[in-house]
């Protein structure tokens, strides 16, 4: 396909496509989606590191 059989409002109308603009609920939504991904990922990883640390500490001096 080529840019004239191609009709870009058939794909906003469906609202796909690169250049359907998304509400800003939908963005704000997403946003605090990664950012709470990121803190339990974050938390994971402390929690882990410190088990590690503490496990390896108490084989080493037990």
């Amino acid at each position: 396909m080529n840019d004239e059989t191609i009709d870009p409002t058939m794909h906003e109308a469906v609202g796909g496509g690169a250049g359907a603009r998304q509400t800003e609920p939908d963005t704000v939504r997403r946003l605090s989606r990664v950012a709470v991904f990121g803190l339990v990922r974050g938390m994971a990883a402390a929690t882990g590191s410190a088990l590690i640390a503490g496990f390896t500490w108490w084989m080493r001096d037990h």
